[in-house]
């Protein structure tokens, strides 16, 4: 097993309901074996989450799960897509699958976390994934607003660690909004900034260790 010792304590330590935890490592072994860089980039949006979430008030737990499984919709697409090579337009429709993908695997046993999966690329400019209509009937608004909240911290996690930790080209073009990281992020999500600055001040301190 290659999940790293940090996200295998992290799961032991939080204990969720209904087999999540089991859920999360057989994911994460399954991924292995053709993903090994959807892995790297899931654990360390996880524990990046997780800090956050901490440092502005909301439910770690509920970020690191959401950071764990947030590209779970990744696993069934061609493991090419992910090789590391500057995929092309085409292949970019291709993986923006994922985010619904991930969605439809998890709504059903697991719906907070499967609505942030879907929700990760929906929450800013030109993104996509499901959307508000996607959200049980039944749910009150202080859950919902919290999957928003939790889904926004994991959309700015996930565009951090993929900028700072992959050579290629970001295709919704996000990397163009400014010079610096913290510019980009700044247009990209223009309401969220004192949470874009706090997932950058924590960026690099809990990186991914085996």
């Amino acid at each position: 097993m290659n999940i790293s010792r940090r996200v295998q304590n992290r799961i032991k330590k939080y204990k969720p309901k209904n087999g999540l935890d089991n859920i999360a490592l057989f994911l994460l072994d399954i991924a292995e074996v053709f993903h090994q860089g959807v892995v790297m980039h899931s654990e360390g949006v996880a524990l990046l989450a997780e800090e956050v979430a901490i440092a502005t008030g909301k439910d770690p737990k509920a970020a690191f799960f959401a950071g764990l499984f947030h590209d779970a919709g990744k696993i069934i697409l061609p493991y090419p897509l992910y090789d590391g090579h500057s995929i092309s337009n085409e292949e970019y429709d291709e993986v923006k699958k994922h985010a619904l993908a991930g969605f439809r695997a998890l709504i059903k046993r697991y719906p907070f976390t499967g609505l942030c999966a879907g929700l990760h690329h929906k929450l800013y400019k030109n993104g996509y994934g499901i959307t508000i209509d996607d959200f049980p009937k039944e749910w009150s608004l202080a859950t919902v607003k919290k999957v928003l909240e939790i889904s926004m911290i994991i959309s700015i996690c996930d565009f951090i660690n993929a900028f700072t930790s992959r050579k290629t080209e970001i295709k919704d073009g996000s990397d163009k909004g400014g010079a610096t990281l913290k510019e980009m992020l700044y247009a990209k999500y223009p309401e969220d900034k004192s949470t874009v600055d706090i997932a950058l001040r924590e960026n690099g301190k809990y990186l991914v260790k085996k």
